[in-house]
């Protein structure tokens, strides 16, 4: 039967190009405990089918309910920037935005379009970006998902906001108290 959607025609974009081979501590760990080795690749399958779905159709809603807060949606009307219109709007040179990504003074992630994909949203002004993005990049590991963490309403103790908001207010302590939760998600 023909697929006529042409589906079967896409790839989805990982980190490995290959196959890995399995570590010895991976072999073990299947060969020890199956069924929990069984759970991690059904848990890793699910993932990875909303994540293609999420890519290749406009329909968000057949991603379960449960997962939709871990979804990282691409695009939309969120404003992201290349290296050339942050460093204009930074009013510093490409090369010292290229060394605050470096450390992480800037949340920026490749992009398979252009280069850097830069958030706007993080830029104050000439010089000038928020507060704490090095140390909530450091808790969750990826600084897609710590945009993804940043950008989106998050319980806090006396509201509901994106912990941006929450760091441009200078609640720092509170925004990393949010963000070890959301990095223990994915660790």
């Amino acid at each position: 039967m023909v697929d006529p959607t042409g589906a079967a025609d896409r790839t989805m974009e990982y980190l490995a190009e290959e196959f890995p081979a399995l570590s010895n501590s991976a072999r073990t760990f299947v060969r020890d405990h199956p069924r929990d080795a069984r759970l991690a690749v059904a848990v890793a399958l699910e993932a990875a089918a909303a994540q293609y779905e999420l890519e290749y159709t406009e329909a968000a809603t057949e991603v379960p309910e449960g997962l939709q807060p871990f979804v990282v949606r691409g695009g939309g009307a969120e404003d992201i920037l290349g290296v050339s219109e942050a460093a204009k709007r930074l009013q510093i040179s490409r090369t010292t935005v290229y060394d605050w990504v470096d450390r992480k003074t800037l949340l920026a992630w490749k992009s398979t379009k252009r280069g850097l994909s830069i958030p706007a949203a993080q830029i104050l002004g000439a010089g000038k970006v928020v507060v704490g993005l090095a140390e909530v990049s450091d808790i969750i590991g990826d600084p897609e998902l710590a945009w993804a963490f940043l950008s989106q309403e998050w319980p806090f103790e006396d509201t509901m906001t994106p912990p941006l908001t929450m760091l441009k207010a200078g609640r720092i302590d509170d925004v990393l108290g949010a963000a070890a939760g959301f990095g223990a998600t994915f660790a």
